[in-house]
């Protein structure tokens, strides 16, 4: 064993001496999987335990990043061997500092949700700080390792008063290096086509938040900095949505009896949005953030009317459709990765205003991921009618 040790060392040694420089670079994106060991605080009374977790970083500069920290583990209580359960996510900024060629240090601070399992049954918010090395075994590959504290001075430990958890972990990390990097590509005046898919988040007056998928299309047409966005998408419901809408000639409905109302099922949602997109950082890895409005159709509503007269049923009908079509405001937030001047992937974050009146109550949130290509300039097409 002690040979075998001694030949892993010597292998990583060479492998080591053989890796081309470090490049901690800006717009680097650090994609991480690692083993954990989990340290509770004493009075949490659970067993120190391994476990894992992925993290993901950016680098704003040379110097400074971005990452956010998905960690898991399963432990037990010490004292009634009951199996818990510990799920966290963390959201740091981090400092690096060269160490020769081909390894770096850093330090990381942020904040982290720890959410404890049954019997716990609570979520903790800490501040956290950390220590860690990356050792590159290439221009894209890094041996990484660090130790990582958790504080709260007010846990949600019943009789507790502060609480601390101490994570140490070790991993293997792979640097996306863009071309180009830190230059950008000419983006400018450009024709794109895109697709896009993710989730949709809605509520309505009935029933709690739900999450379903959602999938579209969308041209994106660039000036220098600013975009003109047209996106056309649907919502696949997985089950059918129910809503209540209010009807002076209904003496109740099922959900609400005795109340005005009428019982209104519908599936599938249907969006066209139209709006300016900003791309101020104009780099490989770049921020982009925008709004407009859109025209937002819940499909096929169902109106409970089966005691109704034709009339009575008309009426309801008419309102239930009126009910199911409205027009909004967006706000788009999001990060794009350019890996071309004609391909980019791109997600976003897409939150909408509410309507009054509308099927889907309230605001409904868009988590998205997808890709843009552009099929020739847009600026080209006006010189030449000119």
């Amino acid at each position: 064993m002690k040979r075998l040790v001694q030949l892993l060392v010597g292998v990583l040694g060479v492998a080591v001496a053989a890796a081309p420089a470090a490049a901690q670079r800006s717009d680097n994106l650090e994609f991480n999987g690692f083993a954990s060991g989990w340290r509770f605080d004493r009075a949490f009374g659970l067993a120190t335990r391994p476990g894992g977790g992925v993290r993901i970083g950016y680098n704003l500069s040379d110097r400074v990043g971005l990452e956010v920290v998905g960690d898991y583990v399963q432990t037990f209580n010490r004292y009634s061997l009951q199996d818990v359960t510990v799920q966290a996510l963390s959201a740091n900024l981090v400092l690096t500092f060269p160490m020769g060629k081909r390894s770096t240090v850093y330090a990381t601070g942020g904040v982290t949700r720890a959410i404890f399992g049954v019997p716990y049954d609570f979520t903790e918010n800490m501040v956290d700080g950390g220590l860690g090395a990356r050792m590159f075994l290439s221009k894209h590959v890094a041996l990484r390792f660090d130790g990582r504290a958790m504080y709260t001075p007010n846990t949600k430990l019943p009789g507790g008063t502060w609480g601390g958890q101490v994570v140490g972990s070790a991993g293997l990390s792979y640097f996306f290096v863009p071309p180009q990097q830190g230059r950008g590509f000419n983006k400018q005046y450009q024709w794109y086509w895109g697709a896009q898919g993710g989730a949709f988040v809605y509520k309505t007056n009935l029933q709690p938040y739900f999450y379903d998928p959602i999938v579209g299309g969308h041209w994106l047409i660039t000036a220098r900095r600013t975009a003109l966005y047209v996106a056309y998408e649907q919502s696949l419901f997985l089950t059918d949505a129910a809503a209540v809408i209010f009807d002076p000639a209904s003496t109740g409905c099922t959900s609400i009896p005795g109340a005005q109302c009428r019982d209104v099922t519908f599936r599938d949602m249907r969006r066209l949005m139209f709006g300016l997109l900003a791309f101020p950082a104009q780099k490989v890895i770049e921020p982009f953030a925008g709004g407009g409005f859109a025209l937002m159709q819940a499909l096929s509503p169902v109106v409970d009317c089966t005691s109704c007269t034709n009339a009575e049923f008309a009426s309801a009908d008419d309102r239930a459709h009126d009910a199911a079509s409205k027009a909004f405001f967006w706000v788009m937030g999001g990060l794009q990765i350019n890996y071309s001047t004609k391909l980019n992937v791109f997600a976003h974050y897409l939150i909408t205003s509410g309507a009054a009146g509308f099927l889907i109550q309230g605001n409904t949130h868009t988590v998205q991921g997808g890709i843009r290509y552009s099929l020739g300039t847009s600026k080209e097409g006006i010189t030449e009618r000119n």
